[in-house]
């Protein structure tokens, strides 16, 4: 079970909020007391106010809470063995993140992403697979894809667009520098190419 833990930032904010207005409820009244009720009042309402576009809510779940103190450890299966004449290979069976964290402990430097391997192995031949090149620059207006942009690449970066368009910003909450843009990669997993993204003002 995951915990929603945006959720549970914005309650306690909400809360510290609460208890500040109790204590300057309680001060000597002007006009500066009136005004600090005021912007906890916005500041409330800007809380606790629904998000709309793109919202990523950062939650944990269970088995973050049992690899904060725990280490995995794999168990080999000997009756799944097979020879392969000397050649070693292992599937590792188990939770994605746990076994990550193990490999980045056990294999670290020694793990490749070779694309070209794949594409020999599972791709058809393509003759043009991509027209972009690098450093090319689209505008967008609003939402409307560019011209000569990929189709396949907008499904991937066409939400980000979105919400940025809309006055969005700040994904994954502090994740770019500029708050009001996005680094987004397309969905080819054999040449995939990085988008970054931004409002221009």
């Amino acid at each position: 079970m995951s915990t929603n833990v945006s959720k549970q930032k914005r309650e306690d904010l909400l809360a510290k909020i609460k208890a500040i207005r109790t204590y300057i409820a309680t001060a000597p009244q002007d006009e500066n007391t009136a005004n600090l009720l005021a912007y906890l009042s916005d500041l409330e309402k800007d809380v606790g106010a629904k998000k709309y576009g793109l919202v990523f809510e950062e939650h944990r779940e269970e088995i973050d809470e049992v690899l904060a103190t725990h280490t995995p450890v794999l168990t080999e299966d000997g009756s799944l063995f097979i020879d392969n004449g000397g050649q070693m290979n292992f599937l590792i069976e188990g939770d994605n993140l746990a076994s990550l964290q193990l490999l980045e402990k056990t294999h670290k430097g020694k793990i490749d992403l070779i694309y070209d391997d794949l594409i020999d192995k599972y791709e058809n031949p393509i003759e043009h697979a991509c027209g972009l090149e690098e450093s090319q620059v689209f505008f967008c207006e609003g939402w409307q894809k560019p011209d000569g942009f990929c189709d396949s690449a907008w499904d991937s970066v066409s939400p980000f667009v979105m919400t940025l368009a809309h006055g969005g910003e700040d994904f994954y909450d502090g994740w770019m520098k500029n708050k009001k843009s996005a680094m987004i990669s397309c969905n080819d997993g054999f040449r995939p190419v990085s988008f970054y993204i931004e409002v221009c003002e």
